[in-house]
């Protein structure tokens, strides 16, 4: 019995000193590093709108003899043949009255159009007027936004691939007050729109886009 005590107590002692004496165990060498980069991205808000549709008016009429009004040029439409003596497909086919006097307008980017009755009042009967903007989308905000400052608009989609445009009713001739139709259509950056002095139908405007499209 004493014997098998004092092995126990020396397996003791042994077990004892041993966790005294026994090393830590080495570190584990450290892992691979990542590198985390991350990017935070602010959207900026669109910008304001800023464009204004121009207050509809009466084009003046343009007499025989009389100068063309400031911003006019007596000559050649770019974008469209002027009566039907000149070819198929022409301002007066389209818009249904006889052209007397065409004008270049130079004060539109590009240069716009103006058509004028062949007799008295030897009014405006229809005018093309381009405008360039920045982008595509401004170019067809503004198109809606002249339409919804009219009356009538009625969107009008494909009138040639890829182009949208719209109809409403507006001034041209004076004494139709607001009530003649016109079409604006945006192709790329430009608004292009077509004043007729049509207040029964809209139609003719139509044409006349249709037409001029292509061109632009």
């Amino acid at each position: 019995m004493r014997l098998v005590l004092r092995v126990a107590v020396a397996l003791a002692s042994a077990a004892v000193l041993t966790a005294c004496t026994a090393q830590a165990p080495a570190p584990a060498p450290p892992g691979p590093t990542e590198t985390i980069t991350s990017v935070v991205t602010h959207t900026a808000p669109p910008p304001p709108i800023t464009f204004r549709p121009a207050p509809a008016t009466s084009a003046a009429p343009l007499p025989p003899g009389a100068p063309p009004p400031r911003g006019e040029v007596e000559k050649p439409c770019p974008y469209i043949l002027s009566s039907q003596d000149q070819g198929p497909h022409s301002m007066a086919d389209l818009e249904g009255d006889r052209i007397y006097r065409t004008t270049v307008i130079t004060t539109t980017n590009p240069v716009g159009c103006r058509f004028y009755f062949w007799a008295p009042p030897f009014e405006a009967t229809a005018d093309i007027l381009p405008q360039r903007f920045a982008s595509a989308t401004q170019a067809h905000n503004a198109m809606v936004l002249t339409a919804l400052a009219a009356s009538q608009a009625t969107s009008q989609t494909n009138i040639v691939p890829g182009v949208d445009a719209v109809l409403y009713r507006t001034k041209f001739f004076g004494p139709d007050g607001a009530t003649d139709w016109a079409c604006a259509f945006a192709k790329g950056r430009l608004l292009v729109i077509v004043h007729t002095q049509q207040n029964d139908t809209s139609l003719n405007a139509l044409n006349i886009a249709i037409q001029i499209a292509p061109k632009f």
